[in-house]
């Protein structure tokens, strides 16, 4: 998905400096990674959800632990139990299993606690990268920036004018009749 964005990006960018004619255009990049390791806000924000989430490891691990603990006991135990005990320590067993992966998912999950708080916290900061990127890409007359990605470039900041949304979808109502 990444990888079709880029193409996207790179082909549209290319259709906009072949009909922008004499028109000069300026690309730009960034890198966020680099901006946000180098701005002391983030790394106070990544220094409080690093504590917050070794917090919530310590508790899974030490909700794994005891239950380590209890399937070895009862593996060591069950040739003595009976099977009405065997039954209700396996219960047990199950119910512990299941509050570690289920911590585990309300705790780390795709749409976890962490990534919620991650999110909170990290949205103000982005919000402001993003501002100043804007603010420098108008003072340095820049037309487009991208940031420079892993596997991808991503957009951050277009002019308006290069904004051929509304004609696409024009074109594609005229062509579908």
């Amino acid at each position: 998905m990444k990888r079709i964005s880029l193409f996207l990006s790179i082909v549209c960018l290319l259709a906009f400096s072949l009909t922008a004619g004499a028109q000069n255009l300026k690309i730009g990049y960034v890198d966020s990674q680099k901006i946000f390791e180098g701005l002391p806000e983030a790394q106070d924000v990544q220094k409080q959800l690093d504590k917050q989430l070794g917090l919530w490891q310590d508790t899974l691990e030490t909700m794994s632990k005891e239950y380590m603990t209890e399937v070895e006991a009862y593996q060591a135990q069950q040739a003595m139990m009976s099977a009405s005990v065997k039954e209700e320590k396996q219960q047990v067993l199950i119910r512990m299993q299941q509050d570690v992966t289920d911590y585990r998912t309300r705790k780390f999950g795709q749409t976890g606690d962490a990534a919620r708080l991650r999110q909170a916290m990290l949205q103000p900061l982005q919000n402001k990268v993003l501002k100043a990127i804007e603010e420098m890409a108008k003072e340095e007359k820049l037309n487009f920036v991208f940031d420079k990605i892993e596997d991808a470039a991503l957009l951050l900041y277009a002019e308006a004018k290069f904004d051929y949304t509304f004609k696409v979808l024009d074109f594609l109502k005229r062509g579908s009749r």
